[in-house]
């Protein structure tokens, strides 16, 4: 009887295993004594020291010996597991097996386990991945069914301001009196308003809902998107006496950005600056390169961000003390500058007055030195 070492039988047998040894013939042979599921699998051929054909008696680990045989060619510390497959004894009671392949003290060895209890739990993992799914699945149900919600509310509400507008600017251009031209404009106000909030919420929504969109991997023109910004609201700058300008010229370079999000987020905060600074004041949008990314300024001379607003400044629904806003503009901007792998930050100006900041990084593959925020 060619045995192993007691030891390693009697611990093997004492863990629910066996031990079988590739014979140079090919086929293989018992060299612990049998574990007591073994005889219950009424696999003929299984005596000790017996060769055996190992299709007949695990026919399962005829597609694993590939495996094995390249850990025994390799020698130790090289092994190879096998799958998790079932037998079923003669009482239909299911058996759950894996086996190691492995050289020891020259032999190459298969120690066919037992294994219960790890095979219960890849089946509870497996069960709570399952459960994952089917809670991923519902969820994205749900946002499905948002989406259509939120779009179809912003249609309703849309539809009729369109047309009201277009009422107004059309009594707008007849002669009227006074007051009755003065109500009209606060129509025309107050629907542009109304547009402006709805546009946001949908901006909002949109962002949260594709964060990870694959368009900004494309990357977008910031030079142009900065000209086209300023060039849009420079006549709402006019209609509040403040100078808007754009600091040194920006040379051509791309940013990891979608253009159509990129041109929001800068009106967005170009639109507050101009609605917190006063009559006669400048409202500064500069460039900085910094190292692989740009960093664009927006600064105005208003009186800044209030200390207490601080800490959520950038958060869903935040609005300062005076209740100014609707809380969306900046949470869209970070959400939005964040999904592009940059950042969006405030500090407040020296001299007085905000700074906002974001900075995005290049898509162009130039870099110039780090320059100081």
């Amino acid at each position: 009887m060619n045995e192993l070492p007691p030891t390693l039988g009697s611990v093997v047998v004492a863990l629910g295993g066996v031990v079988i040894e590739r014979l140079a013939d090919g086929r293989f042979a018992a060299r612990s004594r049998p574990p007591p599921w073994l005889p219950e699998l009424r696999r003929a051929g299984l005596d000790e020291d017996a060769p055996f054909a190992l299709e007949d008696v695990f026919p399962f680990l005829s597609v694993f010996l590939p495996e094995a045989e390249e850990a025994w060619r390799r020698g130790p510390p090289a092994r190879a597991d096998s799958d998790f497959w079932t037998e079923t004894d003669r009482r239909g009671n299911d058996i759950h097996l894996e086996a190691t392949a492995l050289r020891l003290e020259d032999k190459p060895l298969l120690v066919v386990m037992r294994n219960e209890r790890l095979f219960h739990g890849n089946q509870k993992t497996l069960q709570r991945a399952r459960e994952l799914r089917i809670t991923h699945d519902a969820l994205m149900r749900e946002i499905e069914q948002k989406d259509v919600l939120v779009h179809a509310i912003v249609h309703d509400l849309a539809a009729p301001l369109h047309s009201m507008m277009g009422v107004l600017s059309l009594l707008s251009e007849q002669r009227l009196t006074a007051p009755a031209s003065e109500w009209i404009e606060l129509g025309l106000q107050a629907a542009t308003r109304q547009r402006e909030l709805i546009s946001e919420i949908l901006d909002v929504f949109t962002a949260e809902s594709d964060v990870s969109s694959s368009r900004a991997l494309h990357g977008a023109a910031l030079d142009e998107v900065l000209t086209e910004v300023i060039s849009e609201r420079a006549p709402v700058a006019r209609s509040r006496d403040v100078r808007l300008e754009l600091g040194a010229p920006v040379p051509p370079c791309r940013v990891i950005a979608e253009r159509t999000r990129l041109f929001r987020v800068l009106t967005n905060l170009v639109d507050n600056a101009l609605r917190y600074s006063p009559p006669g004041g400048v409202v500064q949008v500069s460039v900085v390169p910094q190292g692989t990314s740009i960093v664009v300024r927006v600064e105005d001379q208003g009186p800044g961000v209030a200390p207490e607003a601080l800490p959520r400044l950038f958060e869903k629904l935040a609005r300062g003390p005076d209740g100014a806003g609707t809380g969306l503009g900046l949470f869209f901007c970070r959400i939005t500058v964040e999904s592009w792998g940059g950042g969006i930050g405030y500090e407040r100006r020296e001299e007085g007055g905000a700074r906002f900041w974001i900075h995005l990084n290049r898509s162009d593959g130039h870099g110039e030195a780090p320059l100081a925020r």
